[in-house]
């Protein structure tokens, strides 16, 4: 089981050996670098916030915002300058990261449960021009159990591995009337076998269109999500307003929620929601310009098709909540490198149509610690 997955990370980091080091990748979906130049936040913000507003369906990922190259943010105000970059192992620009979660006894069994996953990704641009701006990426996540836990109702054993795959193309253009059109798509299969039959592929989509407000300073952004592995599998709209109060307070009112303030020049409180249950609430410490501590709450939700499963509209769902802390240095110019351990909790692995339904062939573990250690460019 071990090997095949580091063969398909190391194809992957291998796919990406030639195009890391030359062009600036917007956090998760590797925007190049172009005229007009991609700033590295999601709208409204003047940093990324972690988690992703879109994450937690494995192929959803950030919405960036587009600057023209005069307004690209100062060196220290930038993402991995104010160590609001990535606090739970990466999960930002291109790289590479590892999590191990230590055995803990399963409810119920009388075995253990230990954990240990990685993620690596990679994009590289395909045009760039009059009409925006096209990135194509990658990314294979790989989490392996260590257990004789079974899946209590059907008595299936618990799956050795769960595989995310995911190949994707997004498209972004802005134009005159100030107004920004983007389209991120991914196919992939997230499962313990992927891509074994047409059952554990899933498309997803994300749509939006911003377009600035009356004041210049504020914008809207309608469009939707959807991802058949997604907390929700059915079409969730995109529906904000984002209120930039000023240069230490911006809000995104709506769907995904997210807030960012910075009652000193030190600190940053980021806070954000996507239905249902994905959320988190981060307070951000610069000690330098290189170096960040932090501290709080994440709920993670990941979900994937078993290839065994009965109900062909069930999907398997991994659920916990963490406390985390941890120290992230940027590295040179465009690096960052990031140390995190915390505490992990009311985690529950079980099948269901959707998160808000009650799973059955439920598995829980019992809380405990977790280390992780991540590498990404962040530019």
């Amino acid at each position: 089981m071990i090997r095949p997955t580091w063969v398909l990370l190391l194809l992957t980091l291998a796919l990406s050996g030639e195009t890391l080091g030359q062009s600036p990748y917007a956090p998760s979906i590797y925007t190049p670098p172009a005229e007009p130049t991609y700033a590295y936040p999601p709208p409204g913000q003047t940093e990324w916030t972690t988690p992703r507003p879109w994450d937690e369906s494995p192929s959803v990922d950030q919405v960036p915002e587009i600057v023209s190259p005069e307004e690209r943010p100062a060196e220290k105000n930038r993402p991995g300058r104010r160590g609001s970059g990535s606090p739970f192992g990466g999960s930002a620009g291109p790289g590479y990261g590892v999590e191990w979660f230590p055995a803990q006894p399963v409810q119920g069994q009388g075995v253990d449960f230990q954990i240990f996953e990685q993620d690596a990704s990679a994009g590289m641009p395909i045009y760039r021009g009059d009409y925006g701006t096209a990135v194509l990426t990658a990314g294979v996540k790989n989490t392996h159990y260590f257990t004789d836990a079974v899946l209590p109702d059907t008595g299936r054993a618990f799956p050795d591995d769960l595989w995310d795959v995911k190949f994707g193309l997004t498209y972004i253009r802005k134009f005159d009337s100030g107004s920004s059109l983007g389209i991120i798509s991914s196919v992939g299969s997230a499962s313990d076998q992927p891509f074994q039959s047409g059952d554990e592929i899933n498309l997803n989509l994300i749509s939006f269109w911003r377009r600035p407000a009356r004041n210049e300073r504020d914008a809207w952004m309608l469009g939707v999500m959807y991802s058949p592995t997604g907390s929700l599998n059915f079409p969730v709209p995109i529906i904000a307003y984002e209120w930039n109060h000023s240069e230490a307070f911006q809000m995104n009112l709506g769907i995904p929620f997210s807030m960012t303030w910075r009652p000193q020049e030190a600190w940053t409180l980021v806070a954000t929601y996507v239905p249902l249950t994905n959320g988190s609430v981060i307070l951000t410490h610069d000690l330098t310009e290189r170096w960040h501590l932090y501290g709080g709450y994440r709920s993670v939700a990941q979900s994937y098709f078993l290839s065994d499963r009965v109900n062909k509209d069930d999907r398997f769902f991994a659920l916990q909540q963490r406390l985390v802390t941890g120290i992230r240095w940027d590295v040179g110019d465009f690096g960052a490198l990031d140390l995190s351990t915390g505490y992990a909790f009311d985690r529950r692995y079980g099948e269901g149509e959707n998160q808000g339904s009650t799973l059955h062939d439920e598995v829980q573990v019992e809380p405990g610690a977790f280390i992780g250690l991540d590498f990404r460019l962040m530019f």
